[in-house]
């Protein structure tokens, strides 16, 4: 499995499954035979390989409201000459070598963009599909990688997170469930410490889900990623 497959795809899908573990190890499930029979027919790396696509699918599925949200993908915002995160000497350096790299039958100037906008966001995204193209070697573009792994990483953890705060709100109901039936009360004062432990630990993975893994929390490594793609520039021939 390659490092960015680990680090995007499987990582946030251990993440997910996590408050499941959780509960296991609080009321001692062995698993460690069922792991080994597992392993033995090669059903781990099968799972894993799953659940990394679909990890990935859930965040690719909402990428583009993501995007839209911002106001359009982080790459094509930075190269808008209406915006302003990179300056404009630095940016008019980008346009120059980047068309010189990728022509375009409309250089998108100023004046073009203001009065094309959608055609001038095509003519960025060309670019930047060029430029994805050309920066694939990761150990040569090694910052750019590292970058591109956190925010496939975050974007892939939001993409569950409807998933994961339904499968946490279930674990929650089932284990108070457990110990009403196993009790006979629905009184939490008369469960054991076991149960306390179990749904506080659920409710702080609850709440880590519904206020930090959001869009918000993505922006940042997903500019970062922008910029130094088009940094990029510099080093493409």
């Amino acid at each position: 499995m390659d490092k960015y497959s680990l680090n995007a795809r499987i990582y946030p899908i251990v993440i997910f499954y996590m408050p499941a573990v959780i509960l296991a190890v609080l009321f001692s499930l062995k698993f460690d035979k069922y792991v080994h029979l597992f392993t033995s027919f090669g059903i781990v790396g099968a799972l894993s390989y799953l659940f990394s696509q679909l990890g990935r699918d859930g965040g690719k599925k909402k990428e583009k409201e993501l995007w839209k949200s911002w106001g359009g993908a982080p790459t094509t915002q930075l190269l808008r000459w209406r915006n302003t995160e990179i300056n404009l000497n630095t940016k008019k350096r980008y346009h120059s070598k980047l068309n010189a790299l990728c022509s375009l039958d409309n250089l998108p100037d100023l004046n073009f963009e203001q009065s094309n906008p959608d055609e001038a966001d095509e003519a960025y995204q060309a670019w930047t599909k060029f430029l994805i193209s050309k920066t694939r070697d990761n150990k040569k573009f090694s910052v750019l990688f590292k970058d591109n792994m956190n925010y496939g990483f975050r974007r892939n953890l939001w993409g569950m997170k409807t998933y994961a705060i339904s499968l946490i709100i279930i674990l929650m109901a089932s284990t108070f469930v457990y110990y009403w039936v196993t009790t006979n009360t629905p009184n939490v004062i008369l469960y054991p410490t076991e149960f306390i432990i179990a749904e506080g630990i659920l409710l702080v993975i609850l709440l880590f889900w519904v206020f930090v893994i959001n869009k918000n929390w993505i922006k940042v490594p997903a500019f970062a990623y922008a910029e130094r793609l088009l940094e990029t520039v510099e080093e493409i021939n």
